[in-house]
C-alpha cells in the first residue's frame, strides 16, 4: 500500500526531517557548520574554539585531497579552505625543496634554543667521530698555548661560526681545550657533531645534566619574545583583553615576555594587580614592610618585579572567587615559530637568517599546533629534509598571533628593513655545508695516511667483494666450458 499524502509533500517533509538533523548535528559538533553552510563558513569558522577550529581544518583538508568519489565535495572544500586561510591571514606556500643536512638543522635549532640535548648513554661511540674520542681521551702532556686553537681553519666549526651565538662561545671551547691539554689538531678533523659534544663539555654544571644551556646572556627566541613585547607590549595586552581574558593573567604574561622572554603559562606566576586583604595580610607574615599601602591600591610594578626575582611571587598570588589561586597553565600559552621553516633555509641567502627576529612570530600553543602545522609536508632525501607544503603568513611581518581574525594578529617590522650589524657580521662568515665536509674529509683522511692508519671503508669493501664475485663467477664459467670439449 502506497504512503498517503502526496510526492510533493513527502518530498517536503524528508527534507526538514534532514535539515532538522543538520541542525542537530551542529549543535552537538559546531565544526560541521563549516562543512554544511555553502554561505557565512568563514564566520562559522571564527566562532569556534581554536580545538574545533582545527578540526574543521582538518576534514576540509581530507575532503579537497579526496577527488575519487565527490569532486563537486572537493572542488568545494578547496574554495572554504582557500577563503577561511585568506581570511586567517595565511597562505599555502610550496617549494621545490633546496634540501638542509641534518647536522646543519641541528646546528639552527641550537642557536634557536640556546641549549644542546646530551647524548643519552651508549650513543657517545656510535654519534661521536673516533678522531675526536681518541684524541679527547689521549690528553698531551704539556698544556698548548690558546693560540694554538685555530677554530677559524676548522671545517665543521666554520659551519658554527656562522650564527653569532656560537663565535660568543669561542673563548669558551678554547679554555676548556687547554685545561684537559687536548691536541689541537682535534679541530681539524671534529665533525659537527664532535662540536656539539665539546659545547656540552664546556658548558655542563654536572655530567648528568641533559639539556645544557650555552648561550651566554639569553636565547635568540627569548629575545626575540622580549623585545616584541618591549616594543608592542601594550597592544599585545589590548588585543588578549578584548578575548575577555583575566587581566592578572594578561599583565603578568606580557610582564614575563618583557622582563625574560619567556612565554609558557606554565612557568607563570600571575599576580594580583592591586592590593587585596590576603595580600597585606601575607605580606606582613613575610616581614615585609607594608604599613603605607592600602586594599584597592595598585601594586607598585617595582615590588611585583623583585619579589618574583626573589622567588617570592606567590605572596603577591592572584585568587579567584573562592580564595584559590589563578594557575597559569589555565590560560593560554605560546610558542615562537618560524615563519620561514627552518628546514627551508638553504633558500637563505645565509642559514642563519633563519633565527632573526623577522623571521620569528609569537602564536597561541594551540593555533600553533592545531592549526598552523596542520597542512606540512615534508620530503626527505637521504640525511637531508625540505617542506614541500606548509602555511605561511599573507603579510611578512606578523610577529603575535592569537586568533583568526584580522584584529587578532599583530604587525610588526623590527628594523624596517635595514640591515643590522649582526647582518652584516654573519654575511662575512657564509660557507657551503658540501665544501666543509669535503675539507673535514681530506683533513681525515691525511691524518689517518701521518699515522698509518686503516680505514674501513664500506662502500669499497662491498665493491671489491661485487668485482670478486664477478671473476670468480667467470672463471668458473671458463673452466665448465673447458671441461665439455
Amino acid at each position: 500500500m502506497a504512503p498517503k499524502g502526496s510526492k510533493y509533500k513527502r518530498k517536503h517533509t524528508v527534507v526538514q526531517e534532514e535539515q532538522i538533523d543538520v541542525e542537530s548535528e551542529i549543535a552537538e559538533k559546531p565544526y560541521m557548520a563549516v562543512l554544511y553552510h555553502d554561505e557565512g563558513y568563514v564566520d562559522d569558522f571564527y566562532d569556534l574554539s581554536v580545538e574545533d577550529a582545527g578540526r574543521a581544518y582538518e576534514i576540509l583538508l581530507k575532503l579537497a585531497a579526496d577527488v575519487s568519489k565527490n569532486r563537486t565535495d572537493a572542488v568545494r572544500a578547496k574554495r572554504k579552505l582557500n577563503d577561511i586561510l585568506s581570511a586567517s591571514g595565511f597562505h599555502v606556500a610550496r617549494h621545490d625543496g633546496n634540501y638542509l643536512h641534518k647536522q646543519e638543522l641541528m646546528i639552527i635549532r641550537m642557536d634557536f634554543y640556546g641549549t644542546i640535548d646530551r647524548l643519552k648513554s651508549g650513543l657517545r661511540e656510535r654519534e661521536l667521530s673516533s678522531y675526536y674520542l681518541y684524541l679527547l681521551s689521549h690528553p698531551l702532556q704539556k698544556r698548548p698555548k690558546v693560540a694554538e686553537y685555530d677554530f677559524q681553519s676548522a671545517p665543521s666549526w666554520k659551519l658554527f661560526s656562522r650564527f653569532h651565538s656560537f663565535r660568543h662561545i669561542e673563548k669558551n671551547l678554547k679554555a676548556y681545550l687547554v685545561k684537559h691539554k687536548i691536541d689541537p689538531q682535534i679541530l681539524q678533523l671534529m665533525t659537527p657533531r664532535d662540536f656539539s659534544d665539546l659545547v656540552v663539555q664546556s658548558f655542563q654544571k654536572n655530567p648528568y645534566e641533559q639539556k645544557v644551556t650555552f648561550e651566554k646572556e639569553i636565547s635568540v627566541r627569548n629575545e626575540f619574545v622580549r623585545e616584541l613585547a618591549s616594543q608592542q607590549g601594550e597592544q599585545m595586552a589590548d588585543m588578549l583583553l578584548k578575548q575577555g581574558l583575566d587581566e592578572r593573567y594578561v599583565y603578568s604574561m606580557i610582564n614575563m615576555m618583557r622582563r625574560y622572554g619567556k612565554y609558557n603559562s606554565a612557568n607563570l606566576v600571575i599576580t594580583e594587580l592591586h592590593f587585596t586583604p590576603k595580600v597585606l595580610a601575607d605580606l606582613k607574615k613575610a616581614k615585609i614592610d607594608c604599613k603605607n599601602f592600602k586594599v584597592g591600591e595598585p601594586i607598585p610594578q617595582v615590588l611585583i618585579d623583585s619579589l618574583i626575582d626573589s622567588e617570592q611571587g606567590d605572596l603577591l598570588a592572584a585568587r579567584d572567587e573562592k580564595g584559590h589561586k589563578l594557575k597559569g597553565e589555565d590560560f593560554p600559552s605560546f610558542d615562537v615559530h618560524h615563519k620561514y621553516a627552518v628546514s627551508d633555509a638553504g633558500d637563505l641567502k645565509s642559514v642563519a637568517y633563519a633565527n632573526y627576529k623577522e623571521n620569528l612570530c609569537l602564536v597561541r600553543s594551540d593555533i600553533h599546533s592545531l592549526f598552523i602545522h596542520r597542512c606540512d609536508k615534508a620530503k626527505q632525501q637521504g640525511d637531508a629534509k625540505s617542506y614541500s607544503k606548509r602555511l605561511e603568513f599573507i603579510d611578512p611581518n606578523t610577529v603575535f598571533v592569537i586568533g583568526f581574525k584580522e584584529d587578532e594578529r599583530l604587525q610588526y617590522d623590527f628594523h624596517k628593513g635595514k640591515r643590522t650589524k649582526r647582518q652584516v657580521m654573519d654575511d662575512k662568515y657564509i660557507v657551503n655545508y658540501e665544501a666543509c665536509m669535503k675539507e673535514l674529509a681530506l683533513n681525515q683522511a691525511a691524518y689517518d695516511r701521518r699515522h698509518n692508519k686503516r680505514v674501513f671503508d664500506a662502500d669499497r669493501e662491498l665493491q671489491r667483494y661485487k668485482s670478486h664475485r664477478k671473476a670468480n663467477k667467470q672463471r668458473k664459467m671458463l673452466i665448465k666450458k673447458e671441461l665439455l670439449r
